[in-house]
C-alpha cells in the first residue's frame, strides 16, 4: 500500500476530525428529527381524534341516525383544516361506517379489528394496520352522545405511513445532502490547510525534516572542526560535539568575543583570522551565510594553529622536505666525524680514501636519479633515500625511470606529496617489521599525457581486512594519530582524474598510480 505523504495525511486527519463530530450530530439529530415528526403525528391524529369525537353535529347525527351524508359532509370540511391527516373514519358502535375517504364504502361494515372492550369502557389507543388504503397508523377514540353517557360509535383518524416513511426519507436526504455538503466543504479547507502548512515547511515532510535534522547533526558532530554557529544577531544557537570535546580549555563565548568586532558589518565573503586565546593560537574561519541577499546568520569553524599546520606540512610535502635534509645533515655529520677521526689517529692516507669512497658513493645516489629531471621531484626523493640509508633500507630507483620537466609546476608539487607518502608508508612498514634485506623501489615514468610511478617494498603486509579502509581519511599505515597520508594521496589522485591500484603477494606490496597530465 502507499504511504501517504504529509499533506495527504494532514487533510485525512482533518477529514477524520470533522467526519466523526459531523456523523454523530447528523445521526442524533436525524432520529431526533424522525422521532420529533412522529410524535407530532401522533400528537396530530390524537388532536384531530379529539375533536372529531366531540362535535356537537357529528355526535347528533350518529346519535339519532341521520343521513350519512350528513357526517360526510361534516368529516369532508373537517379533514381539509387538520394537518397530517389522510383519513377520517366515523362510524357507530355496531361498525357502520358513516364517513370514509373511499365514498363506495360508507354504510359498510368496518372490517378491519377494533379494540372494542376499550372502545366501550371510553378509552383511546393507537394501532398500526394494513386497511383497504394500504398501512395506516391510527387513532381510535370513542364517541359519547350528548349527554356524555352513553358511547354510541367511534373516529378512526389516521396516517398513510407510506407518508410517514416519504417524510422521513425526505428527512434523511435532506440532511445526507448537508452532510455531503459540509465534507465536501471540508476536503476543501483540508487541502488549503495542508498545502499553507507544508509551504510553510518548505515543501518537505515531518520525516523529511527529522531526518535532515539527524543528518545535520551527524555532519556537524564529525567535523574535524569546532563549529558555533550564530543567529542573525550573532547570538549563539549551537555549538557541535567537536568543540565541546577537543577544545575544552575554551568556551564559545570566548570566541565570539574574539571575533565580534569581524561580525558587525555581515559581509557576504568568508574570511580566516587567527585569535590569541588564554595563551593558544587559533584559526577561526568566518562563514556569513546569505540566500538571495538575505542574512540568515554566521558559522564559525575553529582549528588550533597546530592542526593547521601539521595538515599543511602533510599536504604540501615540506615534513618529507625536512626529514630528508635532516637525514642528510646527520649522515654528513657521521662522515665528518669519521674524518676527524681519523686525521686525529694521523691515518691520512686512510682518510683520503674515505673521502673518495663517499665521493664515489655520492656520485652513484646522484647518479640514480639522473633521470628525475624536476628538482622539487628529486629533493623528496633524495630526502627519503637519505632516510633509507639510517634505515638499513636498500632504496631503489628503475633504471626505466624517466622524468623530463624541469621547471618547478603545481602538478609535480601534487606528485611529490603523492610519491612522498607512499614511500613514508613503505618505510614505516619496516618499522616493527624486522628482515635482513629490507627494499623499497620506485618506478617513474612521464609521457606526453601521462605520469605513471610505482612503489614497491617487502615490509609488513596490510591485513586483508583493511584493504577496503586504506584511503579513509583516520586510517593510517603510519600509526595511531595520524590518518592522513593515504587520504592525501587519494584525493591529490583523484583532483588529476587519476587511478590508484593496490597489489599484494607473499614477494611484497605496491601501489600503481597514474595521473594526467
Amino acid at each position: 500500500m502507499k504511504k501517504l505523504n504529509f499533506k495527504n495525511k494532514i487533510m485525512v486527519w482533518v477529514l477524520i476530525i470533522n467526519m466523526i463530530p459531523l456523523i454523530f450530530s447528523y445521526t442524533i439529530f436525524l432520529n431526533e428529527k424522525i422521532k420529533s415528526d412522529e410524535n407530532n403525528i401522533t400528537k396530530n391524529l390524537l388532536e384531530a381524534a379529539k375533536i372529531v369525537s366531540t362535535n356537537k353535529e357529528i355526535r347528533n347525527n350518529l346519535e339519532l341516525s341521520y343521513e350519512k351524508n350528513n357526517i360526510e359532509k361534516k368529516v369532508d370540511g373537517l379533514i381539509e383544516i387538520f394537518r397530517d391527516i389522510d383519513i377520517i373514519v366515523v362510524a357507530n358502535i355496531d361498525g357502520i361506517k358513516y364517513s370514509h375517504l373511499d365514498k363506495s364504502q360508507i354504510g359498510d361494515k368496518f372490517v378491519n379489528p377494533v379494540e372494542w372492550e376499550k372502545i366501550k369502557k371510553g378509552e383511546g389507543y393507537f394501532s398500526r394496520m394494513l386497511g383497504s388504503m394500504g398501512v395506516t397508523f391510527r387513532r381510535f377514540e370513542p364517541i359519547y352522545d350528548n349527554k356524555n353517557k352513553d358511547i354510541i360509535g367511534f373516529v378512526m383518524v389516521g396516517k398513510y405511513y407510506k407518508s410517514i416513511l416519504d417524510m422521513n426519507r425526505k428527512t434523511t436526504l435532506m440532511l445526507v445532502f448537508l452532510f455531503i455538503t459540509s465534507i465536501t466543504l471540508s476536503t476543501i479547507l483540508a487541502a488549503n490547510f495542508a498545502k499553507k502548512i507544508k509551504k510553510s515547511l518548505f515543501g518537505l515532510d515531518p520525516e523529511e525534516i527529522g531526518r535532515l535534522y539527524i543528518e545535520e547533526r551527524l555532519i556537524i558532530d564529525n567535523l574535524e572542526s569546532g563549529l558555533i554557529a550564530l543567529n542573525t544577531k550573532n547570538e549563539i544557537l549551537k555549538v557541535n560535539s567537536v568543540f565541546s570535546k577537543k577544545y575544552v580549555e575554551l568556551c564559545s563565548e570566548m570566541v565570539l568575543k574574539k571575533v565580534s568586532h569581524y561580525l558587525e558589518k555581515k559581509e557576504n565573503t568568508a574570511r580566516n583570522i587567527e585569535v590569541l586565546i588564554d595563551g593558544g593560537y587559533y584559526y577561526v574561519k568566518i562563514l556569513p551565510i546569505y540566500n538571495l541577499n538575505e542574512y540568515y546568520g554566521t558559522i564559525l569553524l575553529i582549528k588550533t594553529k597546530d592542526d593547521v599546520n601539521r595538515y599543511a606540512r602533510e599536504i604540501t610535502g615540506i615534513d618529507q622536505l625536512v626529514d630528508g635534509m635532516r637525514a642528510n645533515i646527520h649522515e654528513f655529520k657521521n662522515r665528518l666525524h669519521v674524518i676527524l677521526g681519523l686525521i686525529n689517529l694521523d691515518k691520512i692516507e686512510m682518510a683520503k680514501k674515505y673521502i673518495l669512497e663517499i665521493q664515489d658513493l655520492n656520485e652513484y645516489d646522484f647518479k640514480k636519479f639522473i633521470n628525475i629531471k624536476n628538482p622539487f621531484l628529486k629533493a623528496i626523493l633524495l630526502g627519503k633515500d637519505a632516510i633509507c640509508k639510517e634505515r638499513k633500507i636498500q632504496f631503489l630507483v628503475n633504471a626505466e625511470s624517466l622524468v623530463s620537466t624541469e621547471i618547478r609546476i603545481p602538478i609535480f608539487e601534487d606528485i611529490s606529496t603523492i610519491i612522498g607518502n607512499l614511500i613514508e608508508n613503505s618505510i614505516e612498514s619496516f618499522k616493527e617489521y624486522n628482515i635482513k634485506d629490507k627494499r623499497i623501489e620506485i618506478k617513474i615514468i612521464e609521457t606526453e599525457k601521462e605520469i605513471e610511478f610505482e612503489v614497491w617494498d617487502n615490509g609488513e603486509q596490510i591485513p586483508q581486512e583493511n584493504f577496503i579502509k586504506i584511503y579513509e581519511q583516520g586510517f593510517s599505515t603510519k600509526g595511531s594519530s595520524r590518518g592522513v597520508g593515504l587520504n592525501i594521496v587519494k584525493n591529490k589522485v583523484d583532483l588529476y582524474s587519476g587511478t590508484v591500484e593496490f597489489e599484494q603477494n607473499e614477494d611484497g606490496k605496491f601501489f600503481k598510480v597514474r595521473v594526467m597530465k
